[in-house]
């Protein structure tokens, strides 16, 4: 039971493998909606502003809606001076958006309204933890914090003759979004978990377990998402698999592929390494240190001639990501250089480079 219910609060219910296999899909849908909802939230804030000003009774409301304005629009401009920034930031913003947001409402049902029963506070309360994907314990804790800032200022300011009423309240709602919070998140993580593993057959290389080439450009468009300092790209493409297809069958062809497959995901992982054609793989690597990555590129080296596989390969360091097309060209030309360097001086045509019974690599050896 207690496993259930920390599976349940920790990471929506889901497997702890499937809940952080999602996390960067969650992330960059999490920075979409803090993008739309700060843009709304400014259009609306000035709408109030203004309307204010034109009716008497809301004057007091002035300051108050004009202060969320500003909190929202520095907000947006934070959001828009680091669009690429996920992780600790992104959640810092989220947390920043939904304090302002509590905070109007406390506010706006406490001390602006001290005679009067609070209502949009408890509006806030059943809809803020919908706006954003988190895990169910932290919103629960996002709404304990702001429930008991609530019921603080509520003695503090409130009429003694709705205290009642409003502590109830806040006691009734603050259940209520709880449960209702977990359980919707617990439904959004898994819509997004079954996407991932539907996603994940069709964007797999059935032959390398590598994403093919619908994953690769599928996921092209994040990777300005993920690189605020650098970004990588290496591209492969193994020589003699036309040949070895033609001598020794396509079995033998196929194993040559994942033994590639094989020195990629021991070298860069399986995340951002893809299959994007016949003999051709593209490792794209976002952040990493120039000198990190020429390691690699030796390990791969290494890797390649201990496992008896011919490669040509380029590389493009880039400390800044903003042509993403044009690091991938610049990739592909030098692997196609080197591919011309390497059977221009080679002593061997092409069919004598070829071995069938290829040796297995330390990945794949375990894998058996």
């Amino acid at each position: 039971m207690l496993e259930k219910l920390k599976k349940l609060l920790l990471y929506a219910g889901a497997e702890p493998e499937d809940f952080a296999r999602c996390q960067m899909d969650v992330q960059i849908a999490n920075r979409r909606r803090l993008t739309a909802f700060l843009g709304t939230a400014c259009a609306f804030f000035v709408a109030l502003t203004l309307g204010s000003c034109m009716v008497p009774l809301l004057y007091d409301h002035i300051p108050v809606f004009a202060a969320a304005l500003i909190v929202s629009l520095g907000l947006l401009a934070v959001e828009q001076m680091f669009p690429q920034k996920l992780g600790l930031f992104l959640n810092w913003e989220i947390y920043a958006f939904g304090a302002m947001i509590y905070g109007l409402g406390i506010y706006l049902g406490t001390v602006q309204t001290p005679d009067q029963r609070a209502a949009a506070f408890f509006a806030f309360l059943l809809y803020v933890p919908m706006l954003f994907m988190m895990r169910p314990i932290l919103h629960i804790a996002n709404v304990l914090l702001f429930d008991g800032i609530f019921l603080v200022c509520v003695t503090r300011f409130k009429d003694w003759r709705v205290i009642p009423m409003d502590v109830c309240n806040a006691l009734v709602f603050g259940a209520i979004s709880c449960i209702v919070s977990t359980f919707v998140m617990s439904m959004m993580y898994g819509n997004f978990i079954t996407s991932s593993k539907l996603t994940t057959v069709a964007e797999s290389d059935l032959n390398t377990r590598l994403h093919n080439r619908n994953a690769y450009e599928n996921r092209l468009r994040d990777y300005p998402l993920r690189c605020s300092n650098s970004l990588t790209c290496i591209y492969i493409d193994v020589n003699g698999l036309h040949e070895l297809n033609n001598t020794y069958g396509h079995e033998a062809g196929d194993k040559m592929l994942r033994t590639v497959a094989c020195i990629l995901r021991e070298i860069f992982g399986e995340e951002d390494s893809y299959r994007i054609g016949g003999d051709e793989f593209v490792v794209l690597y976002p952040e990493i240190k120039q000198a990190e990555f020429e390691y690699f590129v030796s390990q791969l080296q290494k890797n390649a001639k201990g496992d008896q596989v011919n490669i040509s390969y380029g590389v493009v360091w880039k400390e800044m990501c903003e042509n993403l097309e044009d690091l991938l060209t610049e990739a592909d030309k030098k692997m196609y250089e080197d591919k011309k360097l390497y059977y221009s001086n080679t002593k061997h045509n092409r069919r004598g480079q070829i071995e069938r019974n290829l040796p297995l690599c330390t990945a794949e050896k375990k894998a058996m």
